[in-house]
């Protein structure tokens, strides 16, 4: 595998992590093995190297250890879908995609309690984490939860049909789909439960409230982007769903060149929420207070994200010049 030279990024957040990380790896690595999600001790020394608890433990530093215990479990599950259904092809079967989204999606609406012997792991431990999290939140979280997971189904099948017609992203197209891809949605989404973080629907769909958010995710997969080409140049599709090669091939440069405006475009996207963030505070007291502390959750999730991938994952292969 070639590996890149990634350029060191904008991020200009405060970094921290959450005391009990050891306490969370040590959980989701049980968790692994109580339901079946890891076969080989190749496998469980593979999750273990890759470190999720620490991109948790960086992304949430301040959120109650038994909900990022929760949420550790389901980023490592969606990292395991992710892997499977590259490697079993899933994602170019559409008929099998849609299978699998129906019975994902059935657990999460009807609360449905599963079990190995008849659903598998991957729907058993999904049972387990919308068990303990239907306990852990509200219904107005939880439906959107369940809208973050369509909308994370939808980019992958945004994802699909491209490839089954045989046609590479347009740039814009891409940047509007990119957050349901790498799940990032997901990530902002959660900060009621992981952040203890009291908005109202209201606020957050406010036009500058929800810019923030979007921008927030858009950061989070752009540095994604550079930190995974090296792996995914090297998959079968040739990272044809990657901002560098979309650029690459639009602006007909060369692999460096569009590395080089990918990590602009990213520094960009990253100044754009330092220059918004200032302009959220337009509300009562302890609104203000709130929206303050939500702010400063995204910053955590953009610089986690980054912390993660360049110092402690096995995961993205690359060089990091910082």
């Amino acid at each position: 595998m070639h590996l890149y030279t990634i350029p060191g990024l904008y991020c200009p957040f405060s970094s921290t992590i959450h005391p009990a990380i050891n306490e969370i790896e040590a959980h989701t690595q049980q968790w692994l093995l109580d339901f079946k999600l890891i076969s080989s001790y190749e496998m469980l020394t593979q999750y273990k190297q890759q470190r999720f608890a620490s991109m948790i433990a960086r992304s949430y530093p301040y959120g109650e250890y038994v909900d990022l215990c929760a949420w550790c479990d389901l980023n490592t599950l969606l990292f395991i879908v992710d892997d499977q259904l590259d490697e079993q092809d899933i994602i170019k079967d559409k008929r099998a995609f849609l299978q699998f989204e129906s019975d994902f999606l059935e657990v999460l609406q009807t609360n449905k309690i599963c079990s190995l012997e008849k659903d598998g792991p991957i729907l058993t431990a999904l049972s387990d984490f919308w068990r303990r999290m239907l306990l852990r939140s509200g219904t107005g979280w939880q439906e959107k939860f369940i809208q973050g997971i369509k909308d994370m189904f939808a980019g992958g099948m945004w994802q699909l049909r491209h490839i089954m017609d045989g046609r590479t992203p347009d740039l814009n197209e891409y940047i509007g789909i990119r957050q349901y891809l790498g799940a990032a949605n997901l990530a902002t989404d959660s900060l009621e439960v992981t952040g203890r973080i009291n908005l109202s629907e209201e606020i957050y769909r406010m036009p500058l409230v929800t810019k923030l958010t979007e921008i927030c995710r858009n950061a989070i997969c752009f540095a994604n982007d550079l930190f995974s080409l090296s792996k995914e140049v090297a998959q079968s599709n040739g990272a044809e769903f990657n901002l560098v090669t979309i650029l690459k091939r639009k602006h007909s440069l060369s692999m460096e060149k569009a590395i080089s405006e990918a990590a602009r475009v990213h520094d960009n996207t990253v100044h754009e929420f330092v220059d918004l963030s200032g302009r959220a505070y337009i509300y009562d007291k302890e609104t203000n207070f709130m929206l303050h502390k939500y702010v400063h959750a995204l910053e955590y999730l953009m610089k986690g994200n980054i912390d993660w991938s360049t110092r402690e994952t096995t995961r993205y292969p690359h060089i990091y010049l910082n």
